[in-house]
């Protein structure tokens, strides 16, 4: 077989794996990014409203609400009754009046054993292109709530015992929840705050803020995230994210192509990322951040135990107290600044440059080996040290802390006094 034959042979067989590859992602690519299509997107600015009669309801215990496209706004009723007014806004782009009265969108509510449903039956399918339904509900401070809107906004202001919204593209508004809340956003934005109980987010192409919940757990991807004042555990599994976390309990994270940024959390933080900057500030309890291809920076710790993990990327720490500190770098320097470390340094480290400073320190042991690398230290520590073959080794017999330091294709500088 000829060269150019073999050549035609590999393009088709590349070819045929691309295309193979292509079709298996199209429906996938479509889901991710649905939302650009205007198959929902209203034809016209003009219209035409239906307002419906306003209907009472007492002895509500719980309301599920169903909206196709349209608004949702819910408020607190005063009377222990739900009140529902909804108007049906037909869209068109000439001058007539359009959509004779069969055939547009219609609201319908059923009361049955203290649950209220609440939802929108039109001709099939839905016509997004011409229709909005409005809905607007007072329900009493002890009933939950459970909305599910897809084109549109969803407002819930102090309203719910349990409230939970399910918003595929939209705007979410969801303020002082008598207890916990739970969002689902396929893509858009959401301002939650006041939240008394745990607040549950899955949120993807979406920006949400939350100031206050009593605990929290979020998933999201594709979005960014501003987060305060969780008072309980905040538990995130992230990818391609901004987080920005101000307050919390107990910090665990799970992440990918995430930045983050959190400070003021008490009961100690567990993250792990890749690809992005993780920065602690203000952290206390135990520390443990692993990262690959991240910069880390721990800033201002008061911890019990502190392990920092990275790879191909900087660890830097500063201002930091506690009682242990594990480092294992691969790849990356470390500056490092240490108000007080009571027990152990533990650093161990390859084709790396190690800045060590300590600023209080009693009667240390260390110990310090560097392969193919360099040692300098302050004359304040009085370490020995000499050098043979590849090797430079500095230590010193005493007690707390233990320091003890391995760098491979790498140098070694420490001091004291800060």
């Amino acid at each position: 077989m000829k060269k150019r034959e073999i050549a035609l042979v590999v393009v088709l067989i590349a070819f045929g794996l691309v295309y193979r590859a292509v079709e298996k992602g199209r429906v996938r690519f479509a889901k991710d990014f649905s939302f650009y299509s205007d198959d929902r997107r209203l034809r016209g600015t003009r219209f035409v409203a239906f307002p419906g009669a306003e209907e009472q309801f007492p002895g509500v215990e719980r309301v599920l609400v169903d909206n196709p496209a349209g608004e949702v706004a819910v408020g607190r009723s005063e009377d222990d009754r739900v009140h529902l007014a909804s108007v049906v806004r037909v869209f068109h782009s000439g001058s007539g009046v359009p959509a004779a009265a069969g055939q547009r969108a219609v609201v319908r509510s059923e009361l049955a054993g203290g649950v209220l449903k609440v939802s929108v039956r039109a001709p099939s399918p839905f016509p997004y292109r011409s229709q909005r339904v409005l809905l607007r509900l007072r329900i009493p401070a002890g009933a939950a709530l459970a909305v599910a809107n897809h084109e549109g906004d969803v407002v819930v202001r102090d309203a719910g015992r349990d409230v939970a919204v399910e918003q595929e593209n939209g705007g979410v508004v969801l303020e002082n929840a008598a207890a916990g809340a739970r969002l689902v956003l396929r893509n858009g934005t959401a301002g939650m705050r006041g939240i008394a109980g745990h607040a549950d987010i899955e949120a993807d192409h979406a920006k949400v803020t939350l100031a206050g919940a009593g605990s929290l757990r979020l998933d999201g991807r594709h979005g960014e995230f501003s987060l305060s004042g969780v008072k309980g555990d905040a538990r995130l599994k992230l990818a391609y994210s901004g987080l920005r976390l101000d307050g919390a309990g107990r910090l665990e994270a799970d992440a990918r192509h995430t930045r983050i940024e959190a400070r003021k959390v008490a009961g100690g933080a567990t993250v792990a990322n890749e690809f992005a900057a993780v920065v602690l500030e203000e952290i206390g309890g135990d520390i443990r951040v692993s990262s690959r291809s991240g910069r880390i920076e721990l800033r201002r710790a008061d911890a019990a135990g502190v392990v920092l993990e990275n790879s191909y990327a900087d660890i830097v720490v500063s201002g930091l107290a506690s009682a242990r500190l594990d480092v294992l770098l691969k790849n990356g320097n470390l500056d490092l600044i240490a108000a007080r470390v009571a027990e152990r340094v533990n650093v161990k480290a390859k084709y790396s440059e190690l800045n060590l400073s300590f600023v209080e320190l009693a009667d240390p042991t260390v110990s310090i080996k560097a392969v193919h690398g360099r040692i300098s230290v302050s004359p304040g520590l009085e370490l020995e040290t000499f050098e043979e073959n590849d090797e430079a080794v500095a230590n010193r017999s005493g007690g707390k802390p233990e320091i003890l330091v391995h760098d491979t294709y790498g140098n070694v500088k420490v001091s004291s006094g800060g």
